[in-house]
């Protein structure tokens, strides 16, 4: 059931995954066992669009919903005699969430009636008989306050605009809430699917897709750091009067980043070092941009909001340091009464502000001269050359077909559409304001939804809480905001933060041979396990299709794997903005996939995702295929010190870079492929900021996660427990535990690993307590030099590299002086750019790209050996990458 395939010629067919359709899924779920040995024949429940709940439930006299499907069977279904409801075929609108939760519900199947098509969906229908065109609206009817701002249209626009009265039908207009990286995610704004396709809220400027250099699509500062020439569209006047500079955003707390536990460490006042809440940050001094180039044309942004200075509140905290006389919480008050004929009442401006990998939002709340105010701040101080943004929910904007806005001022409550071709006539139209999950699991076992299609959604789509043995097949998940499928939910701590986990994930669940779309957050969360003591989640994502994610938010990926022992293989996942896959715990496995056309509108990262944690060991990425990566992007980011990776018979083609190492330890490359990548890789270390540049960055993060595992610190917040030490010692010196190719999971360094503290005191070595020749445990020898210290890349490991087309590995060395001694990952490492083939073409290589087998006669093989090219022959080729493990292996 995979669509979207690229052109590619015999690399695409290579790669074709065989998926179950939901047909097959649901034909199969009758007869299908438990997950955990034989079932007899249960219960059975029909379910039908023209079914009642005052049926039976039988095949001639079926039930209307699917829920009064599961109080039918509650109670009544076991491990050993398994309940089936089967759904016939149509559209099931639904008003609230199927929960099923306990004993009572588990041991079911949920699924299409064989050769039938079931579509849940969360939209309500807006037939052709309710739309309006608005240039056949009467005078009288045009004067009514809730069509009053149409008058913001263009002439253009207006004779071809149409309008719903959603008022009128009953039908909530929803909200459009302040999201971005490291806020708190909530549901988007209310979506207009247009025969299945969802339509684009009144933006400009228009375009979702621009050339290199093309600065079409968005509205740009100077344009630095996209490599475009900035059209200075929206500067900011006095950033560094409002927040500081840049470069002291992380001790200042001017910034909501700043008001993060993990910059506040150095504070005095222990009670000063706690994070902010979401509704302090909140009330934070946003940006004033002075508005030029496109956006001053014709005064166009005069129209984005009223005319007017904010009064701004002071609420008497200010900023740190030298930055004591800055007001940090300046807090424009909202414009009460607007002129919604003029002016837009809820325009926003919506991409990147303070840095080029995470997106945020503020409101447009006023402007004055070529002043534009806004409500809400960004995360970061924002930046001149990372603003690329558009104005987002703006009605005078409304002039591409396919654009609408939902006009919810003074509960006006009326949505304008511009349709392509000119009418309404013959479409199928619905609007997406359903909040919730479609399906919520929470402490069932043995649950299983087969061949069902759900579509339209402002929440995640599928949740799943302390869940166990669930079997999710054959389903398609399209047009949710948030994550199609969640298996355990994060806490509600930043995923900066020390103490950021998932709980909650059950294990043993399954999602595989399903199909997951346009969706505005990720793909699916896979939590689960436990990482003080190391217990695996074993929760799968198996033989999907994930395309098109990640259009609402960054930092949502495909597959999240959080937790210990959780897997994501055999998918293709492609076509979007940001990251792929994001790694947050041990032992996970992210093997066979094929990665395409990924990190599309983003810099400083990977497809592939991780970082922050030393303790993050024993995770694995092999045997993928990563295809055409955009930007300056990794396939593999390793950030902030991670640990502990292991990157192999991995091929890497069309990219600008395969592995980014940043200071940790213990991670390997090896046996890869490069293919038209312009470097195998790059690393930066901690060393880069010079030989007193301590702490670290991000230091209190990483020393703070590696206490609450592999050191114990009494009295401190993060501390591990002298018994969950010995386990992580068992568990990665044993060599019980292995990779997919039979490789032990050992790390027997993790026990000499320390923090450089000074001895006498056990606090971690700051720039005053550190010289070159000290005694007192911050010296150059054991900072900066010895293999076991936090602060070294020590045992990293780029080796048996095919290079064609491209570069090598690029080292970053530091020298420090008196005495002079260069650092550079060598220092530590005897593979680094070791083991290198250049073939002058794949073909010289030996390699044929139909089946990524090598023959034994190729330049490879005679490089490398023939045992070498045996080896990659097992694990890598046509049935190994991207191809699925088929039906039995869930």
């Amino acid at each position: 059931m995979l669509r979207g395939w690229p052109g590619r010629g015999i690399l695409a067919s290579m790669l074709v995954i065989g998926s179950m359709t939901a047909t097959q899924s649901a034909s199969a779920a009758a007869a299908a066992p438990g997950q955990h040995g034989k079932s007899a024949p249960g219960p059975v429940v029909y379910v039908a669009t023209t079914g009642d709940d005052a049926n039976p439930g039988t095949k001639a006299a079926p039930l209307r919903t699917i829920a009064a499907a599961r109080d039918a069977l509650a109670g009544h279904t076991t491990s050993k005699r398994r309940g089936t409801v089967w759904i016939r075929g149509g559209e099931y609108a639904l008003a609230d969430t199927i929960a099923l939760s306990g004993a009572k519900n588990s041991w079911v199947t949920y699924a299409a009636y064989a050769g039938e098509k079931v579509k849940l969906t969360g939209s309500h229908e807006l037939p052709a008989a309710g739309w309006k065109k608005l240039s056949e609206l009467s005078a009288q009817e045009l004067a009514e306050p809730r069509f009053s701002s149409n008058a913001r249209l263009g002439s253009e626009t207006r004779a071809g605009a149409w309008v719903y009265d959603l008022g009128a039908a009953g039908i909530d207009p929803g909200a459009l809430y302040k999201n971005g990286f490291n806020w708190q995610q909530q549901p988007f704004a209310p979506e207009l699917v247009v025969d299945g396709s969802t339509q684009t809220l009144a933006e400009y400027p228009n375009g979702k897709s621009c050339a290199s250099g093309d600065a079409s699509c968005y509205l740009y500062g100077d344009g630095s750091k996209w490599r475009v020439d900035g059209p200075r569209d929206l500067m900011q006047p006095d950033v560094d009067a409002r927040f500081g500079l840049q470069n002291d955003w992380q001790w200042n707390g001017t910034t909501p980043r700043a008001q993060f536990e993990d910059k506040k460490q150095q504070l005095p006042d222990p009670a000063d070092r706690n994070t902010w809440s979401q509704a302090e940050m909140w009330k934070m001094t946003p940006s004033i941009y002075e508005v030029g180039g496109r956006a001053l044309e014709g005064n166009r942004y005069q129209g984005w909001a009223p005319e007017t200075v904010p009064v701004v509140h002071d609420w008497g905290t200010r900023g740190s340091g030298s930055y004591s006389s800055l007001p940090i919480q300046a807090d424009p008050e909202w414009i009460e009464t607007i002129d919604n004929t003029r002016y837009e009442t809820e325009g926003w401006l919506s991409g990147y502000l303070g840095n080029n990998y995470a997106v945020d939002m503020v409101r447009m709340l006023s402007w004055s001269g070529t002043k534009l105010y806004t409500k809400y701040p960004a995360m970061y101080v924002p930046q001149n050359g990372y603003t690329m943004v558009k104005a987002l929910n703006v009605l005078s904007e409304m002039d591409a077909p396919g654009e609408y806005y939902l006009d919810r001022y003074n509960d006006n409550d009326v949505l304008y559409y511009l349709p392509a071709g000119g009418s309404v006539e013959g479409k199928q139209i619905t609007l997406t304001t359903f909040d919730r999950n479609f399906f919520r699991l929470e402490g069932t076992t043995g649950v299983q939804l087969r061949g069902l299609a759900m579509a339209d959604s402002l929440a995640n789509g599928v949740q799943l809480l302390d869940a166990n043995d669930t079997l999710i097949d054959g389903v398609e998940i399209s047009n949710v905001s948030m994550d199609a499928i969640r298996i355990g939910t994060p806490t509600e701590t930043i995923t900066a933060l020390p103490d950021y986990e998932t709980v909650r994930g059950g294990h043993g669940n399954v999602v595989r041979n399903s199909y997951l779309h346009d969706l505005g957050g990720g793909g699916v969360l896979l939590g689960g396990g436990n990482r003080s003591t190391l217990e695996r989640g074993d929760n799968v994502a198996r033989n999907n299709e994930i395309a098109r994610f990640s259009k609402l938010a960054t930092y949502t990926p495909a597959g999240y794997l959080y937790g210990v022992g959780n897997t994501f293989e055999y998918n293709y996942v492609h076509d979007a903005p940001h990251m792929a896959v994001q790694i947050m715990g041990n032992d996970m496995k992210v093997n066979h996939n094929y990665f395409y056309d990924l990190v599309k509108n983003a810099g400083d990262q990977g497809v592939v995702y991780t970082g922050r944690d030393y303790t993050f060991l024993g995770n694995e990425v092999a045997y993928n295929l990563f295809d055409k990566i955009g930007g300056n992007n990794d396939a593999f980011y390793m950030d902030d010190g991670v640990s502990g990776m292991r990157f192999h018979h991995n091929v890497v083609k069309d990219a600008h870079s395969g592995v980014f190492f940043q200071s940790g330890h213990s991670n390997k490359a090896n046996d890869n492929v490069f293919i038209d990548v312009a470097q195998t890789g790059h690393d930066m270390m901690y060393h880069r900021n010079g030989e007193k540049g301590l702490p670290v960055p991000n230091a209190w993060v990483v020393q703070s996660r590696y206490n609450a595992f592999l050191d114990v610190r009494e009295g401190e917040k993060y501390s591990a427990t002298p018994e969950h030490v010995a386990t992580w010692v068992r568990h990665y010196t044993s060599g019980r535990y292995k990779y997919s190719d039979g490789t032990p999971i050992v790390y027997p360094e993790i026990n000499d690993w320390y923090v450089p503290r000074v001895r006498s005191t056990g606090v971690d070595c700051q720039a005053a307590d550190y010289a070159t020749e000290a005694t007192n445990g911050c010296d150059r020898a054991t900072v900066w030099d010895n293999a076991n210290s936090l602060y070294v890349p020590a045992r990293i490991e780029i080796d048996h590299s095919v290079i064609v087309g491209g570069g090598e590995f690029k080292t970053s060395p530091v020298t420090f002086g008196n005495p002079t001694s260069t650092f550079q990952l060598s220092r530590w490492s005897d593979k680094i750019n070791t083991n290198l083939v250049k073939p002058a073409s794949v073909e010289d290589a030996g390699l044929d790209m139909g089946t990524l087998k090598f023959s034994s006669s190729g330049a490879v093989a005679q490089a490398f050996g023939k045992e070498w090219v045996k080896t990659w022959n097992r694990l890598v080729s046509r049935d190994g990458i991207g191809r699925p493990a088929g039906p039995a292996a869930g």
